[in-house]
């Protein structure tokens, strides 16, 4: 019994809605979960094209967010994505983009949703993808959706 309780942990669970079709994002909320589901939610593969860059990286858990987010001296995008995400999978490269064209001045942080519900939790998404500028410590900036490279462009470029 004890077992059973533990397995059932409150997760993010990917429901998917259908939503305005112009506004890119997925939408999902927060259930209770089977232990069969959760292994599921594990298997589930981050669209994440992480190419070794020093300025991208995956977050492994809160301690590392805070660590090489919140403590950097270097201003972060944090994306907020998830592997069944359609306009997460798009919006990667695009980011990754705008990213690599500021040659270390900006770094990126993934963070799978899935993965890192407690972040999600207590940044307030509520959508996929979520992305956050921070600087110093302090979000300053945040959108929701797919974005245009050149939005992209200049959210980035507001960090420097």
């Amino acid at each position: 019994m004890a077992q059973k309780a533990v397995c059932r942990l409150a997760v993010i669970r990917s429901m998917m809605t259908r939503t305005s079709g112009t506004t890119g994002r997925c939408d999902f909320q927060t259930n209770f979960i089977k232990p069969n589901q959760r292994l599921w939610l594990q298997q589930c593969s981050s669209y994440s094209s992480d190419q070794g860059s020093a300025s991208i990286f995956n977050i492994q858990d809160s301690d590392d967010f805070k660590d090489r987010v919140l403590n950097s001296k270097i201003p972060s995008v944090v994306d907020f994505h998830a592997g069944w995400c359609a306009p997460c999978k798009m919006l990667a490269p695009r980011l990754e983009k705008a990213i690599e064209g500021t040659k270390g001045k900006v770094q990126l942080a993934k963070v799978d949703i899935d993965e890192n519900t407690d972040l999600a939790i207590d940044y307030d998404v509520s959508s996929v993808p979520t992305v956050l500028a921070v600087k110093d410590g302090k979000i300053i900036d945040k959108f929701i959706g797919l974005q245009e490279a050149h939005s992209l462009k200049l959210f980035v470029e507001n960090l420097y």
